[in-house]
């Protein structure tokens, strides 16, 4: 009944899209930074993202919407690539282990194996019992 009339409101509007989208998170974040700073300032700034994001939502333009969604989404294209490189960046600097600790199910001592061998029988140092494990 509820989403029925939802869904006859929401006929002829321009709903959710990835801009709408993305101030909604951002204002989210801003509405949390002010938990912990209490700064009015960007408390304002989130209502006012909130705001332009239901603007968004509920505007009958959608011809307009369209075209501010597409700039935002060239503008993301642009900008993404700069933070997964950055991402894999900050990766590469921790240390990979290359060993898996399993515990021996008799004696519970932890055995360490190297990774990537796929299913081997591990063989407890301390009570010599025998168990297979995918590595």
């Amino acid at each position: 009944m509820f989403r029925d009339r939802m869904y006859r409101f929401m006929i002829g509007r321009n709903g959710v899209d990835q801009l709408g989208r993305f101030c909604l998170f951002v204002s989210m974040g801003l509405v949390i930074l002010t938990w912990f700073t209490h700064w009015g300032i960007v408390y304002l700034a989130a209502m006012a993202l909130l705001g332009y994001s239901y603007f968004r939502m509920m505007s009958k333009n959608i011809s307009h919407r369209y075209l501010e969604n597409q700039r935002f989404l060239q503008i993301a294209d642009r900008i993404t690539p700069v933070f997964k490189n950055a991402w894999a960046w900050v990766k590469s600097l921790a240390p990979s282990n290359p060993y898996r600790v399993y515990v021996c199910p008799s004696c519970k001592q932890k055995v360490r194996v190297p990774k990537g061998k796929g299913r081997i029988e591990i063989s407890c140092p301390r009570c010599h019992n025998k168990f297979i494990k995918r590595t």
